[in-house]
């Protein structure tokens, strides 16, 4: 995995109580493929306690979401302050924080019909941290169907 600001995300999750399991391109590093990302990306177990843990640790790094809407001094996408609200309506939340991107799920992408826990009960620890089974992230990723999990699952052990 790699070390430094993704590294410090998990930490800073971790600090907070935030039950999460890593998957996407920190995982397929996990696995012995470098694969280039620019985010972090976890699926983590909502219940009512652990979305406010959540949000706690999303406070306290600036979590923003990004809007379609623009803003009108700039010219880019507004930035919108992630709000309890924001939180507990979205399953799939791409948010821009002081330590990088992060991108979190409620559910196991490609089959949210599964409960998230079995992603839990299977995942491998890599120094306290979950980190998605070799067998569940070659499902996740050969169901997204994108080239670039195609590509990963090619180089995956």
């Amino acid at each position: 995995m790699e070390a430094g600001a993704k590294s410090t995300i998990f930490k800073h999750l971790k600090e907070y109580g935030v039950p999460f399991v890593v998957i996407g391109g920190h995982a397929v590093c996990y696995y012995g493929f470098i694969s280039a990302t620019e985010d972090v990306a976890i699926v983590f177990l909502r219940t009512a306690a652990s979305e406010q843990k959540l949000f706690q640790a999303l406070q306290e790094i600036h979590a923003c979401w990004i809007s379609n809407e623009l803003d009108p001094d700039t010219g880019y996408e507004k930035e919108i302050p992630v709000n309890q609200k924001y939180l507990k309506s979205n399953h799939l939340m791409m948010v821009k924080t002081d330590l990088g991107y992060l991108d979190i799920f409620d559910f196991i992408p490609g089959f949210p019909e599964i409960p998230t826990e079995e992603l839990f009960d299977t995942a491998e620890n890599y120094q306290g941290t979950k980190i998605v089974s070799l067998e569940w992230l070659k499902k996740i990723k050969n169901a997204s169907g994108r080239s670039r999990d195609i590509e990963d699952l090619k180089n995956l052990p």
